[in-house]
């Protein structure tokens, strides 16, 4: 006699009408089911569901609300793919902002309009454009999720409409002002940090966090695989870099890696942070800041963001003809249409001098 399935199994069975349907009994008492043209993918999809049922992330589709299905999502599937600091940003985003406004709508009763007025009201409120970018992309994200889960069948912040941003333009000095930059910085006892961050373009996280082992000082290359970052609740705490692209090798230019030698020497240590305060305790980034501002102001030069040195070191790169994929893997691009995208202003001359070259081959 053939053994019963039990309720947290399931089964699977070919219906009149063609489609294969999957079934599954949730420990509430619910049955949840799926309909599939082939007998593959309901069992595929019954297979998923014991799966939640067993690891007891399973949710019951037709009386979850939103703030249910994001806080399950909060506290189950996001920590293991984020690092810790944007596990901060997204707790308090969906807390904050899509819990307290949403939470109490049923997911399978979630529609467009609700999201846009979601967004409305969040700039009515005086967020930023900016701000409510971030919390489409955590909502949608979210969404997606429940989509895979067969909790509602489509996404439907993918049908709203999300406020522009216009681009930061970075401010770019000349190259004299780069040199007054360079000459005014070295009497600060940042000056290699300041020469490394315009030389090699790095982030101010990852120029903190930096250690005196990540320097190879034989090969004249540095290693990013770490950032200093404040996470809320935590003070400053070394992490993960911002993607898989930002772990990388960068190649140090000659008259950089002389000084670095001479701040490394100067440290007499051979490991730890490259870079610390007077009392040797790593830099926060706000610190940081406040004496770039008072060194920009000292040398008389234009007012620029910190991480625009970052910005200043793409665009030296690029007005002295680096290969764009080049430039991509120093800043650690995700991909090189984002470096593409935010360095057109420069290109626009060098597109201009390559048009020229081929000319010239063409009529020669």
């Amino acid at each position: 006699m053939a053994k019963k399935r039990g309720n947290n199994e399931g089964s699977v069975y070919k219906r009149s009408d063609g489609l294969w349907a999957a079934q599954i009994t949730l420990p509430d008492g619910k049955r949840k089911y799926k309909y599939a043209k082939t007998q593959k993918e309901a069992n595929e999809w019954l297979l998923s569901q014991r799966q939640l049922v067993r690891s007891n992330t399973w949710v019951s589709d037709d009386t979850v609300t939103v703030g249910a299905f994001l806080e399950h999502y909060l506290t189950t599937v996001l920590p293991s793919t984020l690092r810790r600091s944007t596990l901060v940003s997204y707790t308090r985003i969906i807390r904050m902002h899509l819990k307290a406004a949403l939470g109490e709508v049923r997911l399978s009763r979630l529609t467009p309009q609700l999201v846009q007025n979601f967004y409305a009201n969040k700039l009515a409120e005086g967020q930023s454009p900016r701000s409510v970018q971030y919390m489409h992309a955590v909502f949608h994200k979210a969404l997606d999720k429940a989509v895979r889960m067969d909790l509602v069948p489509r996404n439907v912040s993918d049908f709203v409409d999300v406020p522009s941003v216009k681009r930061h333009t970075p401010v770019v000095w000349s190259l004299e002002q780069v040199k007054s930059f360079v000459e005014a910085a070295k009497t600060h006892r940042h000056y290699a940090l300041f020469v490394l961050a315009l030389s090699c373009g790095l982030r101010q996280g990852e120029l903190l966090g930096l250690q005196v082992e990540d320097i190879e000082f034989a090969t004249g290359y540095l290693n990013v695989r770490r950032a200093l970052e404040v996470v809320s609740g935590q003070g400053l705490q070394l992490t993960q870099p911002k993607t898989q692209k930002s772990r990388r090798r960068i190649r140090i230019p000659g008259p950089a890696l002389e000084v670095l030698k001479s701040h490394v020497a100067a440290l007499g240590r051979q490991d730890g942070f490259l870079f610390v305060t007077t009392v040797g305790t790593p830099i926060r980034a706000r610190d940081l800041v406040i004496q770039f501002k008072g060194l920009l102001e000292k040398a008389g030069l234009p007012d620029i963001r910190f991480h625009d040195l970052r910005h200043l070191c793409a665009t030296l790169h690029l007005m002295a003809g680096t290969n764009p994929a080049v430039v991509a893997q120093i800043l650690g691009h995700s991909t090189i249409t984002l470096t593409l995208q935010t360095y057109s202003h420069v290109l626009a001359p060098v597109e201009e001098e390559a048009a020229d070259r081929m000319g010239k081959l063409l009529t020669a």
